[in-house]
C-alpha cells in the first residue's frame, strides 16, 4: 500500500490519468518509481563527480540525458545546478594558490637568463612546477580541455 491517503489519492490519479484503473497505488507507485529510477541511473553514470575536471555548458549539454515526459516536463540535469554543486563541493575540498604550484625563477637564475641574452643568445628557460605535489584542474569543453587555472593538493598516500 502507499504510505498514506495523499500518497494512495496522487497515485490513484495517475492511474485513471493513464487509464488502468485496475491497478492497486502501490502497483502504480512501483511502475513510477521504476520509471524515475532509469533517469536517475543516467544521471548517476555522468562523469560530474570529477574534482579535477570543470565542464563548460557545451560538454555538459553534449554529454546529459534530458527527457521530456507528457504532463510532468523535461527532468534531467541541469547546469546551473551542476555550477552550484561544484561550488559546494570546492569549498569542502582543500585548495592551494596557483603561485604555490608555480616555482618562481631565482635572483640566481634571472641573472644567468639575462646574461645569455646579453651575449646575443636564446636561453633556455625551464618553468618549474610543483606537479608531484598539486592536480591540476580542467576546463572540459566541446574542443577539449584547458587548464582552468586552479590547483588542488595530492593525497597522500
Amino acid at each position: 500500500m502507499a504510505r498514506n491517503k495523499t500518497d494512495e489519492a496522487i497515485y490513484g490519479a495517475i492511474a485513471g490519468d493513464l487509464g488502468i484503473d485496475g491497478l492497486s497505488a502501490s502497483e502504480v507507485k512501483r511502475a513510477v518509481l521504476s520509471f524515475f529510477a532509469v533517469i536517475a541511473s543516467d544521471a548517476d553514470e555522468l562523469p560530474f563527480d570529477n574534482i579535477r575536471k570543470i565542464y563548460k555548458k557545451d560538454k555538459f549539454d553534449e554529454l546529459v540525458k534530458v527527457y521530456n515526459i507528457p504532463y510532468v516536463g523535461r527532468i534531467g540535469p541541469v547546469y546551473s545546478r551542476y555550477l552550484k554543486w561544484r561550488a559546494n563541493e570546492a569549498k569542502q575540498q582543500p585548495s592551494a594558490r596557483r603561485s604555490d604550484y608555480r616555482v618562481g625563477l631565482t635572483q640566481g637564475e634571472i641573472e644567468d637568463i639575462a646574461a645569455i641574452i646579453l651575449s646575443g643568445e636564446t636561453p633556455q628557460i625551464n618553468r618549474k612546477k610543483n606537479s608531484e605535489l598539486f592536480n591540476r584542474v580542467w576546463l572540459v569543453g566541446k574542443e577539449g580541455k584547458k587548464s582552468a587555472r586552479q590547483v588542488i593538493p595530492k593525497e597522500e598516500e
